[in-house]
């Protein structure tokens, strides 16, 4: 059985709910726009549940910002 890794996700979710406020989203409306229960958007956003790589690119694509930074908190760039 695999362990849920609150640490890991917590951050995701933290991230997630600023952008959603940033943007004056109720809940409500933002899962509907991500196609996500507003409980399984609570869930995501206290850190209590992951999220799938589809979810993620919905939210990411309805916040208009990218899944690297949802995940990292800042934008992915390869050093030479």
């Amino acid at each position: 059985m695999r362990r849920f890794n609150k640490p890991f996700y917590a951050p995701i979710g933290r991230r997630i709910k600023k952008q959603r406020e940033k943007r004056k989203l109720t809940r409500d409306k933002f899962a509907a726009m991500a196609d996500i229960s507003d409980k399984f958007l609570y869930d995501i956003e206290v850190g209590n549940k992951g999220i799938s790589a589809d979810t993620l690119c919905r939210i990411s694509d309805v916040l208009g910002v990218s899944a690297d930074w949802l995940l990292r908190g800042k934008e992915f760039t390869k050093e030479p």
